[in-house]
């Protein structure tokens, strides 16, 4: 059995040994792959440029032939003149937008590149970049494609053939007049034939390789349009992360609400049927508030697209449209705490109608999610509430008991979401928040000052 046993186990490493080889020569046969298509598609975009390239080396042969043909100087001049116009107007459509974009769509398509799209009209400037990367393209194909056709073969026919070098040595310099002449061996022509087809191939390989660079970078946006850019996307995120914070302040105070009113319409459904039915009442309240007040997150989720579009980065509170909050509605967020047995006391101090209406909205939502956390974390039930307005700042005071661990934070604090969209809203307004749980008792201060009508978009985004 030991002799099987190790048989058994030779054969298993060998095979496994063989099964792991034949993985690598696959690997390598896909790596293999990856490269020549890479390699396929950076030539494809060059020959490209050479087919771009062909009418602008007509015009170039035409006036070189057609001025040599003519005898008079007067004529070679106007053939000369006229070939500059025709050469001149080839090059006119390299400095077009469209075909800015169409080298763009080619380096995206084949040079697997992803260039974003500049935010606004093209400049001058752009067009400029545009028209080099046009012309830089041309002449790497027009070298690529002189190299396929006259080079190689010429190279071939030259180091192939030594008679025809010397034919040609003896052509380039020496004439039938003067036999005296020096001749260009023919060794060194072959060398010079060889030698300009590498500097060619060289050359192709070098603007090959760095074809994307030079893409992303005469194609691509300019520091500025990143700049817009990036300041787009900032302002994106911040909508999307107010119409998360939005949805679990609203969605979260709903549902913690409505867990507590049905507990105590459980609890009073058998003793006294008339707080069962005013805690259902608050139930079907609560969730048609939930209600609006999704419908008014979509509402700011559908023209989010709008806002996007608009170069402006202001977000007002005309554009949000929130309701307009009064007294009434912070006393309403006090009796809800109290009807699920929650005692909460409502102090205030100056002219709460005096705040601006996207302070007021603000100040309500935080004292809404505070609440929210008092009745989920709170150790013994009841909170305090303070609301101070003066000429500039507001000041939202919140707190309750709480359990105080030994190194002096409250256990259950869980400085999750809610604290960190509070934090989020006051900040965004400029204004200062703080918690602290001290001597059993766990607050929380907010101040917002009053004259922050228009939330904008900050040059850097704040992270909590």
């Amino acid at each position: 059995m030991d002799g099987f046993g190790r048989v058994f186990s030779a054969v298993a490493f060998e095979c496994t040994r063989y099964s792991g080889l034949i993985g690598c020569r696959d690997g390598s046969l896909v790596t293999v792959k990856v490269r020549v298509a890479k390699l396929w598609r950076r030539l494809l975009v060059l020959l490209i440029g050479g087919v771009i390239a062909v009418p602008y080396a007509a015009v170039v042969i035409w006036i070189v032939t057609a001025s040599n043909q003519v005898g008079n100087r007067a004529e070679s001049l106007t053939i000369i003149v006229v070939g500059i116009i025709a050469f001149a107007l080839l090059c006119i459509p390299a400095f077009l937008a469209v075909i800015r974009a169409l080298e763009r769509t080619l380096a995206e398509q084949l040079l697997e590149l992803s260039i974003p799209i500049p935010p606004r009209r093209p400049r001058p400037a752009d067009r400029l970049r545009g028209a080099l990367f046009y012309f830089g393209h041309t002449f790497a194909g027009a070298l690529l494609l002189f190299t396929i056709v006259v080079l190689i073969p010429a190279a071939i026919v030259l180091v192939g053939d030594p008679g025809q070098a010397h034919e040609l040595s003896s052509g380039l310099i020496g004439t039938a007049t003067s036999p005296a002449a020096t001749v260009l061996p023919a060794g060194l022509i072959q060398a010079l034939a060889v030698g300009i087809l590498l500097m060619c191939i060289i050359s192709i390989v070098v603007e090959g390789y760095f074809l994307p660079n030079y893409a992303l970078i005469l194609l691509g946006p300019s520091a500025a349009d990143r700049a817009e850019l990036a300041g787009r996307e900032r302002a994106r995120r911040f909508r999307r992360t107010v119409l998360a914070r939005e949805v679990h302040d609203s969605i979260g105070h709903a549902l913690t609400v409505t867990t507590m009113q049905a507990a105590v319409a459980k609890r009073a459904l058998q003793t006294d049927p008339t707080v069962a039915e005013a805690a259902v009442d608050e139930i079907a309240r609560t969730g048609r508030e939930a209600v609006a007040e999704l419908d008014h997150v979509l509402a700011l989720l559908r023209t989010e697209a709008d806002l996007e579009a608009d170069d402006d980065s202001v977000i007002s509170a005309e554009t949000a449209q929130p309701p307009r909050r009064a007294i009434e509605d912070f006393e309403v967020l006090a009796e809800e705490a109290r009807s699920v047995g929650h005692p909460t006391q409502l102090r205030t101090r100056g002219d709460l109608g005096s705040m601006p209406s996207a302070v007021a909205h603000e100040l309500h939502r935080i004292m809404r999610e505070a609440l929210t956390n008092s009745l989920r974390h709170a150790s013994d039930p009841g909170a305090s509430v303070s609301i101070s307005v003066d000429a500039r700042f507001v000041t939202l005071t919140v707190s309750n008991a709480c359990v105080v661990s030994t190194s002096g934070a409250r256990s259950n604090a869980g400085a999750g979401r809610g604290l960190q969209g509070i934090r989020e809203r006051v900040e965004l307004f400029g204004g200062e928040v703080r918690w602290t749980a001290d001597g059993g008792s766990w607050t929380l201060e907010a101040v917002l000052p009053t004259d922050s009508g228009t939330v904008r978009v900050a040059n850097e985004e704040r992270q909590t």
